[in-house]
């Protein structure tokens, strides 16, 4: 990561940290965890929400996300978008919320196999999150995939409030700062 996206990052952060949530940006061993998490998707979509400056978004397109799949990158803060836009040609990279993911998707939604979030869903507003996790739900097939971490070690992964969704894995991620854990959801 470079210094000045670092820098952007905890300029956001200093902002606004209750929609930013993090004081840096992702490590690569977080990242590569929750790609890790997406499972195989070739084929399908995988939706990365809250994309920020692209560390977990590099990790995707490193693991063939890209390639084999079509890998949209949904990002709130428009200059974090453009960023974005620039860095990963190569994914569809859309400024907007994460509670209108059908509308962003469009067509494509039926495709959809993954959602990779790092949005801070513990410190967004709770109508906001239920908003964003009742769209999750509605939107994923059957056995899709919502990967979220937190820096929240000790999380009951029923506090994000899911219906149709079953915890399947964590791990944690001690070389992040700060520490994070990734956990693992499948649709039923």
């Amino acid at each position: 990561m470079k210094i000045s996206e670092t820098l952007k990052f905890l300029g956001k952060y200093i902002r606004n940290p209750r929609r930013t949530g993090a004081v840096c940006p992702s490590s690569r061993f977080l990242a590569s965890a929750m790609a890790k998490g997406a499972g195989k998707c070739s084929g399908g979509v995988v939706v990365e929400l809250g994309s920020g400056t692209g560390a977990v978004t590099k990790s995707l397109v490193e693991s063939g996300f890209a390639k084999s799949s079509k890998l949209y990158c949904v990002e709130f803060d428009a200059s974090l978008a453009n960023l974005l836009s620039k860095k990963f040609p190569e994914a569809v990279v859309v400024n907007g919320s994460a509670e209108d993911i059908s509308a962003i998707l469009g067509e494509d939604a039926a495709a959809l196999k993954a959602i990779v979030s790092s949005l801070p869903l513990l410190s967004l507003p709770k109508d906001c999150v239920k908003r964003i996790i009742s769209e999750s739900e509605r939107v994923l097939p059957k056995g899709g995939r919502f990967v979220q971490f937190t820096y929240n070690l000790k999380r009951d992964p029923a506090e994000l409030g899911f219906k149709l969704m079953r915890h399947v894995e964590y791990s944690r991620i001690w070389l992040n700062i700060p520490p994070a854990r990734v956990d693992v959801f499948e649709k039923l």
